[in-house]
């Protein structure tokens, strides 16, 4: 499969807009198929929805589907000194935004950083792939040290070939496909340098501060990748998860294998 040919097309059959979620601009994106069913994807820190495509394109056959750009990521507002918490209150009025556009959310899907939001939106039907569960000692020294040298590694972390890097190294695939995937994504996803300051700032809160779904409420599924460096693939205690799948992926799931994540979801 030619993937930028293909996840390219996809691209351009999807419209955007923006709406108001509490006081911020929200950009969001609508693949519709006419179905009866609509998936609500949330990308990770450091990127844009852009990153769901791959997941997104094995379910747009089975659900109308919906994305959009985190607080200070892509084309949403940026917000100054952004906190995870300003990110879980805006997710508080995601749905309440959704239907104010007539659009019903069936089923939230999630990575990463989104993750963390999805604890507050009001839906019974939320999947987390790769949540920040607990992070390693080497994560939390690592953040924390990047965020202190953050005005002057944002010139390698924004450039196009460390970007690639970055990543692959993410990754468990590393065949050609996927670096081609990694180098699409790269291509199409635009940080800008004031998000990557304030994209630092989240990055090493979490793994510090232990912002973890473990306090959330409890939700359909939990996919974690058995290579994970950023978090630990474990399963959280005091929990009810009515699935929990490790697969032979990295950090990024929905890259490794968009195919069976889409698989585990539609099964539901």
């Amino acid at each position: 499969m030619n993937i930028p040919l293909v996840y390219s097309k996809f691209l351009s059959e999807i419209s955007s807009g923006f709406m108001d979620v509490g006081d911020i601009k929200t950009a969001y994106y609508f693949h519709h198929n006419n179905s009866d069913k609509t998936i609500l994807l949330i990308h990770g820190i450091g990127g844009d929805f852009h990153g769901m495509i791959p997941l997104a394109y094995f379910l747009k056959d089975s659900a109308n589907i919906l994305f959009v750009d985190l607080p200070s990521h892509g084309n949403s507002q940026l917000i100054k000194n952004t906190d995870v918490r300003n990110i879980e209150d805006w997710a508080k009025g995601l749905i309440v935004a959704f239907r104010k556009k007539n659009l019903q959310i069936d089923v939230v899907v999630t990575h990463s950083l989104g993750c963390l939001a999805a604890r507050k939106v009001n839906c019974s039907n939320i999947w987390y792939v790769n949540p920040p569960i607990k992070a390693s000692v080497a994560v939390k020294i690592s953040s924390a040290i990047l965020y202190h040298i953050r005005w002057i590694n944002q010139y390698v972390y924004l450039n196009y070939y460390f970007s690639v890097l970055r990543g692959v190294c993410l990754m468990r695939d590393k065949q050609k496909n996927t670096i081609n995937l990694v180098k699409w994504l790269t291509k199409n996803t635009n940080v800008t340098s004031r998000q990557y300051l304030e994209q630092a700032g989240i990055a090493r809160d979490i793994p510090i501060k232990e912002r973890s779904v473990n306090s959330g409420k409890d939700f359909t599924g939990m996919i974690v990748g058995r290579f994970d460096k950023i978090t630990r693939p474990v399963r959280p205690s005091g929990l009810r998860i009515d699935k929990f799948v490790e697969l032979d992926t990295g950090h990024l799931s929905v890259l490794d294998s968009p195919e069976l994540v889409a698989e585990l979801i539609l099964a539901e």
